[in-house]
């Protein structure tokens, strides 16, 4: 199911400014960040489409920094949409680490970035718009608590197609972990988030689309595919308390008859476990009443 959503610049400037107040509100310094950029641009932005003059806006900006900046607050506004009522220390800590880093996308390095923080927090905020609780303040990158099972959930923006393996290991070894060291070993679950824009546009290119449907079956497509090409690495051999794998793909687009940008936002599962397991009801409900929200 697909959600379809027209804003105009007015609109999103103004939702991005409340984010900031949000931030503000807790003490967070974010003007001089990489936040406080995207501000400005959309500030000018949304002045330009006020007054009428966007090819003024254009002139003074160029193609690429605005399309970044679009890419950029959309997520800090599903942050603040989702998490906008929490105000813990473990979230503050989180939220002053997700924005740093580079301006733009595509400078960011492989190293650890603000935005690996920034996609927790985005996936956090899916579990809090569905009404569930977050722990931030655990070593995992979420703790959550569904039914009667702690569900752990490790985060990993995939930066690089020759380390995705690897990757994937990683997290699979560390929610193995997280299910040892738990209170209650036979009650943790774990579900393994992975971020794949990096690896399937690294230029932040723009998606094509023919309408808004066309736009987000290509999307679609580009996450069944890295699931069809990966799904043998946590299905095989895989603790049995592993529910599966939620596959996002955040990518600017483009629908080409009316030359709309758009911000496109594609989660998908892959289970671990077989079908009709509790396991796999568990991924299910997760799925449809956490990742099918508009968040």
């Amino acid at each position: 199911m697909y959600h379809y959503e027209s804003e105009t610049y007015i609109e999103v400037s103004r939702k991005f400014m409340e984010a900031c107040a949000w931030l503000d509100s807790l003490g967070i310094e974010y003007s001089r960040t990489r936040v406080g950029s995207y501000g400005k641009i959309f500030g000018a932005l949304a002045k330009c489409q006020q007054a009428g003059t966007l090819e003024t806006f254009y002139n003074e900006h160029s193609f690429e920094s605005w399309v970044n900046a679009a890419h950029e607050v959309a997520e800090i506004i599903r942050i603040y949409e989702g998490l906008g009522e929490q105000s813990v220390p473990s979230l503050n800590v989180r939220l002053k680490n997700a924005i740093k880093g580079q301006e733009l996308y595509v400078l960011d390095s492989e190293n650890r970035s603000g935005r690996d923080f920034s996609f927790e927090l985005s996936t956090a905020a899916k579990f809090v718009s569905a009404g569930l609780t977050v722990d931030f303040g655990h070593d995992a990158d979420l703790k959550v608590k569904i039914d009667d099972f702690t569900l752990f959930v490790e985060c990993k923006r995939l930066k690089s197609t020759k380390k995705i393996q690897k990757r994937i290991k990683e997290g699979l070894k560390q929610l193995h972990k997280r299910y040892v060291e738990s209170e209650q070993p036979s009650n943790a679950r774990g579900l393994l988030a992975l971020s794949i824009g990096k690896t399937i546009n690294a230029t932040l290119g723009l998606l094509e689309g023919s309408n808004y449907k066309d736009l987000g079956n290509k999307a679609a497509s580009h996450n069944r595919a890295f699931g069809e090409k990966y799904k043998s690495y946590w299905q095989e051999k895989s603790d049995r308390r592993t529910l599966g794998v939620a596959i996002f793909l955040d990518t600017p687009g483009i629908i080409t008859p009316e030359k709309q940008l758009v911000t496109c936002h594609e989660v998908t599962i892959n289970n671990s476990s077989p079908a009709n397991t509790p396991e796999n009801m568990l991924l299910n409900k997760i799925f449809y009443h956490v990742f099918q929200k508009r968040t």
